[in-house]
């Protein structure tokens, strides 16, 4: 098992104040800071609420004698906790100042405040917010060794965001208190972003970072085994936060106290009998009777001499396995597990290359489990992946009726050659490149899996965030950038523009009329004056009650003539 990751105690250094004498504080820069530090906080609520966050402000206008930093410009906003959504309005509350500090003196007063916060291990970091531009007589105060030093000996990552492209930037013309920083980041391996990067870096909520956990097995063929290790490269989606009913209850100690509703299960029958749960045997209900399952049978339907597999059956073809058999959720990437396997899983990997061949393999994850058929697939020269075989799952043959989907081949057969030419034209525009093509797409790897974060959640938490900040306010509309990620490319709109163009010109549309109609009683065609409606309400009912008596009678005495001449086979191949 790989090691438990330790929680995080993240400082934040927000500059508020001005960074040279005589200038202004910019109220956009701490519009931008302030969106960063909400959407990272709102991160470590929603996904890591354990980690710990403390902000420390530069500039700060006020000074306090218990100030831990011991600064008077550079006091900490708030002692370090974990995220919450105080805190949240605390730092949305901040305004710009007219003081002037330096991030040099605050990563020193940042040290200071990690030591005195920080008592459990954990893994610290600061965040350092700012323009970067002091004046060179106060930057030839420190020394980037010095710097380096105590950040190193504190075990201290750093982070730094500013408003340029640093890396793009000669050292000309770069300022000295950016060259300062990046001499710091190169000697303890700091990061440097630029605000629009990490404000798009932090907007949306993806997938947490995890180590894999490899699943272990002896992949056979005959009586030959190679040691492997499945890796899913599929994860399963971030379950969305569960929701807890609360209620305020009141006692003679502690008035207005929130407790979680708990919801109490019964089952009651016809009657409204209650039932206990020692009562119930749970069952299904298939053509309108329950069919009881205890748990007795479902042990004895549990498979009992089932081992731990994954052997090859065979090998076949590449066109034999089309996409509409891929049946898994997921999807497990097999190499092998040790060097001394290396060379005979490689050589198994380039034989089915050659052959242009999947093989068809009988996995079973766990003892005492179902089997499940999958396909492997070589993965080969694929920039930044090692080689590799791609399993995905298989239908049985009795479970493929229920994805199989009605064949297309007799409104292939009325379409024309340019009409076909044209349909293949607009799923081939449709395509996404591969991620070696990005002259067309300027960084098509935001395609790969797992890359987009999942629209539906992003606006999930941002309704969760809004509600939070705001419980008296309406919740706002989906936000642009979220509604943005449903956008088709600019890229696939282009290519598909032509191809369009000629799908409009080759097919036609024609309104036709409806299949039936309602027809119109005599009674509504005649229009009879309102003094007949009664003795006519009375002739139908009495016509309709010989026609309905003499259907019963003639049913039965001819049951069998009668008998429904559809032919229920058609269904199938439909």
């Amino acid at each position: 098992m790989p090691p438990k990751k330790l929680k995080e105690s993240i400082t934040f250094l927000v500059n508020i104040g001005n960074v040279r004498h005589g200038t202004q504080s910019s109220s956009q820069l701490l519009d931008k800071e302030k969106f960063i530090l909400k959407h990272i906080i709102q991160k470590k609520i929603f996904l890591r609420p354990k980690d710990e966050i403390g902000v420390i402000l530069m500039g700060s206008d006020s000074s306090r004698s218990d100030s831990i930093t011991g600064l008077d410009n550079v006091r900490e906003l708030c002692h370090m906790q974990v995220g919450n959504w105080d805190l949240i309005k605390s730092i949305e509350k901040l305004e710009t100042t007219n003081q002037t500090s330096s991030w040099m003196e605050a990563i020193y007063a940042a040290v200071e405040y990690i030591k005195h916060e920080c008592v459990e291990q954990c893994e610290r970091k600061i965040v350092l917010l700012s323009t970067f531009n002091e004046e060179e007589e106060t930057v030839d105060q420190f020394q980037a060794e010095d710097i380096a030093e105590i950040l190193s000996s504190g075990e201290i990552s750093l982070i730094a965001i500013g408003e340029r492209a640093l890396d793009t930037i000669d050292e000309d013309s770069q300022t000295a208190s950016e060259m300062l920083l990046m001499n710091v980041l190169q000697q303890i391996g700091g990061q440097y972003l630029t605000f629009e990067h990490a404000m798009t870096d932090v907007r949306f909520y993806k997938r947490p970072s995890t180590r894999p956990n490899p699943w272990s097995c002896q992949m056979t063929l005959g009586d030959f085994c190679i040691p492997i290790r499945g890796i899913s490269k599929m994860l399963t989606e971030v379950k969305s936060p569960e929701m807890v009913l609360m209620a305020k209850t009141s006692t003679s100690d502690i008035p207005d106290q929130e407790v979680p509703i708990k919801n109490v299960a019964q089952w009651t029958d016809n009657n409204r009998t209650i039932h206990t749960k020692e009562d119930i045997i749970r069952g299904y209900v298939y053509g309108g009777k329950t069919i009881p399952v205890s748990d007795e049978a479902k042990k004895s339907m549990t498979p009992k001499d089932n081992e731990k597999c994954y052997k090859i059956h065979g090998f076949t073809a590449r066109e034999n396995v089309p996409m509409e058999y891929w049946l898994s959720d997921g999807t497990y990437v097999i190499v092998p597990a040790n060097e001394v396997a290396a060379e005979p899983f490689y050589s198994l990997v380039q034989a089915m290359v050659d052959k242009n061949v999947v093989a068809i393999v009988e996995k079973i994850y766990r003892a005492n489990s179902e089997a499940n058929m999958m396909a492997l697939f070589p993965s080969v020269d694929v920039p930044n992946e090692p080689w590799c075989l791609v399993e995905i799952g298989l239908p049985f043959e009795r479970d493929y009726g229920a994805i199989a989907q009605k064949p297309l081949k007799f409104v292939m057969k009325q379409l024309s050659k340019e009409q076909d030419d044209a349909m293949d034209d607009l799923l081939m525009s449709l395509e996404l490149p591969d991620v070696a093509d990005d002259d067309a797409t300027g960084g098509s790897e935001k395609y790969l899996p797992g890359y987009m974060p999942d629209p539906g959640t992003q606006h999930m938490w941002d309704i969760l965030a809004a509600r939070a900040l705001n419980p008296d306010k309406p919740l706002p509309p989906i936000a642009d950038d979220v509604l943005n990620l449903l956008e088709q490319p600019e890229f696939v709109k282009e290519k598909c523009k032509p191809v369009v163009e000629r799908i409009k010109n080759l097919f036609f549309l024609e309104k036709k009329k409806p299949l039936r109609k309602r027809r119109r009683s005599q009674e509504e065609d005649n229009k009879p004056d309102a003094n007949n409606d009664a003795l006519m309400t009375q002739t139908v009912k009495e016509e309709e009650k010989d026609i309905v008596q003499d259907h019963n009678d003639k049913s039965e005495n001819n049951v069998l003539s009668d008998a429904c001449d559809f032919n229920f086979d058609e269904i199938a191949d439909m």
